[in-house]
């Protein structure tokens, strides 16, 4: 990373600090979600299919694996979308400043990242207090890769909505994809939901919560999946940065 981009990314991060709302959802909402979720459910025990075979779990311990990376997802591509809608001053400031389109995108897939890292940790640190995944690594690893997939689209559906419209696709995209559709207890969804960005992760956040034997092909997916929209991601913000120049 050059010296441009390393100041740029700076300058980004004290922006995100400068912005109160993004800072209490970052904090407030994972243990709204989490904590919220997983105190309110009675106390009782489910045979979900996990890995192909039949896992009994407490119903506590369930939610928490499942919602875990529905909030990295959710908060995530809000952290996404307000960085593609504050992108246009910043960038053009950067711009009379000699920066280059490339320099723009790196400098955006940096803070992408750092987003995306900051909401896991704070997801992960509010889960592991009340539950033990039989794969931290695991369960850490599929949690990040929900998060950069979703911010990733964040970025996509910023340049797409206005920023209202695009909170309330952020907000409630997760929930249907994960909770809905991925979720071990729905048996009966469609084949197309296979192709929705959590269907890998959340295989991969399962296996790691409550087996002992990961499923690599989980994760390879996801980490594809997680290549195709950041590639998808950079043409369409290296298109719009280079029109605006």
């Amino acid at each position: 990373m050059n010296t441009r981009v390393t100041t740029a990314v700076k300058m980004g991060l004290r922006e995100f600090r400068r912005t109160p709302v993004l800072i209490g959802l970052l904090v407030v909402l994972p243990l709204y979600f989490i904590g919220g979720f997983t105190n309110i459910v009675p106390d009782a025990t489910l045979t979900v299919p996990i890995g192909g075979e039949p896992v009994t779990v407490t119903l506590s311990a369930f939610v928490a694996a499942l919602v875990t990376p529905v909030t990295a997802g959710l908060l995530s591509g809000i952290v996404g979308l307000f960085l593609m809608q504050s992108s246009k001053a910043a960038d053009d400031r950067l711009r009379l400043a000699g920066y280059r389109p490339r320099d723009l995108v790196a400098t955006r897939v940096s803070l992408l990242a750092a987003g995306g890292l900051v909401v896991s940790a704070v997801s992960l640190a509010v889960v592991l207090v009340g539950f033990t995944p039989e794969s931290i690594p695991a369960f850490v690893a599929a949690t990040v890769l929900t998060a950069l997939i979703y911010g990733v689209l964040g970025v996509i559906v910023g340049v797409s909505l206005s920023r209202l419209a695009g909170v309330y696709v952020m907000l409630f995209a997760p929930y249907v994809d994960m909770l809905l559709f991925q979720n071990p207890m729905a048996t009966d969804s469609a084949a197309w939901t296979k192709l929705l960005p959590g269907y890998f992760p959340t295989k991969a956040t399962m296996d790691a919560a409550f087996t002992q034997g990961l499923d690599i092909g989980n994760f390879v997916g996801a980490v594809g999946y997680f290549l195709v929209v950041l590639l998808v991601g950079v043409v369409v913000f290296h298109r719009l940065t280079s029109s605006r120049a």
